[in-house]
């Protein structure tokens, strides 16, 4: 299984949201990442 870490800010345009969004999907079906870190500095 493979990992994935977040670390950023939590106020962004709802355009870059939409844009993550789709590569978490994509991160999950096509490279196999089955758990994600979210970090707290930014308030993600």
């Amino acid at each position: 299984m493979k990992t994935c870490f977040f670390v950023g800010h939590r106020d962004t345009a709802e355009e870059v949201r939409a844009a993550l969004r789709a590569q978490v999907e994509r991160h999950t079906a096509q490279l196999g990442v089955g758990e994600y870190i979210v970090g707290q500095y930014g308030g993600i």
